[in-house]
């Protein structure tokens, strides 16, 4: 990973994240970082390609939806920080959608780099659960710090 983006932060759009990436945000701004925001999604044919079941042509990608909400949702919260006078992080925010299961995107894309920062509990979260599967994802396997941040509230 470049120096620039040294925070990853996965995004999904639930308060969880939104907690995550304000963290995040803190956090490069501290380090005189970047941070890559990123968010995952499963290709349309996912499971059909995965077992091989389905041999029609390939349908268009999700992918460009999720990363357009995703970069509307950094720029509302870079907003309000701004709007505190919080100072944005010196290596810049890079956004980026990547096709496959969350947990699993996360660690590969923040192999090198110093900190992953997930919400406790994202949009899949079921009561009960102390933690939800991508966060304990992450903790059990990055190669790098990883911060979990609960949700306001």
């Amino acid at each position: 990973m470049a120096e620039d983006h040294a925070v990853v932060v996965g995004v999904d759009g639930s308060d969880g994240s939104r907690a995550a990436l304000h963290h995040a945000l803190g956090e490069a701004a501290r380090r005189g970082a970047g941070v890559r925001v990123v968010v995952s999604y499963l290709p349309v044919d996912y499971w059909a390609d995965l077992f091989a079941l389905d041999h029609r042509p390939p349908t268009p990608d999700p992918g460009s939806g999720a990363t357009t909400r995703t970069r509307a949702l950094v720029d509302e919260v870079v907003a309000e920080r701004a709007a505190t006078g919080e100072p944005p992080p010196a290596g810049g925010i890079e956004v980026v959608g990547v096709a496959g299961p969350p947990a699993d995107v996360l660690v590969d894309v923040a192999a090198d780099a110093d900190l992953l920062v997930v919400g406790h509990r994202g949009r899949g979260a079921r009561h009960g659960r102390l933690t939800g599967p991508v966060a304990l994802g992450c903790v059990l396997r990055a190669r790098c710090p990883v911060t979990v941040v609960p949700a306001p509230g």
